[in-house]
């Protein structure tokens, strides 16, 4: 009795193994495939984020020695290469301003353009974001500044926002816009902040609030 037991239990395996063993190993397989190409994956970004942080840093070195060719180069190449990398949208900020600072102001926009759109680092887009709507301010494009700030999440930059919004309402003649603008850059500063005198200038400048 036990032996046919045993041979009908063994028969049952057969079956299951017959209709479930190869589903069974291709399911193993691809687990590990799997498994295998995160491992890949995971090692190939972390080589590439530390080439791009070399490369980064190489860059930095030739910006201070003031060699400009070798600046765009390793730019260039963080844009182009490692785009997914922090250090690419960094990169495009001192690109830009090495443009700005030629005097191209066109060049010097669409590389901000890159950093607000690509850029891997929140800090870094919204940096690329202000220093763009200063362009547009300072060409006289009021209105495409300040559309450009219509943005809900402004991480730890809403006093920087909120300045830049009160510079272009100036701009505009929309004084008590302005005024609430500054007011509110204020409130945001910390405690004795050394930029507070700034701002309390920028409200003197408005002249007195004309009450309704």
């Amino acid at each position: 009795m036990s032996a046919y037991a045993d041979q009908e239990e063994l028969d049952k395996l057969k079956d299951w193994w017959k209709n479930y063993g190869p589903a069974l190993i291709a399911g193993v397989l691809l687990g590990a495939a799997i498994l295998v190409g995160v491992r890949y994956w995971t090692q190939h970004k972390e080589q590439g984020r530390q080439a791009a942080s070399v490369i980064y840093e190489q860059m930095l070195q030739s910006y201070r020695a003031n060699k400009r060719d070798l600046v765009r180069y390793s730019g260039e190449s963080l844009i182009n290469d490692h785009a997914s990398t922090p250090y690419a949208g960094m990169a495009a900020l001192i690109l830009a301003r090495m443009d700005f600072d030629s005097g191209d102001m066109a060049a010097a926009r669409k590389r901000l353009q890159w950093a607000v759109e690509n850029a891997d680092d929140t800090a870094t887009v919204h940096a690329a974001r202000l220093r763009l709507a200063r362009l547009y301010l300072s060409g006289g494009e009021k209105d495409a500044a300040l559309a450009l700030l219509d943005v809900q999440d402004q991480a730890g930059f809403k006093t920087e926002y909120e300045e830049l919004k009160g510079d272009i309402y100036a701009a505009q003649g929309k004084n008590q816009e302005a005024r609430a603008a500054f007011g509110e850059a204020l409130k945001r500063l910390p405690a004795g902040s050394p930029y507070a005198p700034v701002l309390n200038m920028k409200l003197d400048d408005l002249g007195p609030e004309q009450k309704p």
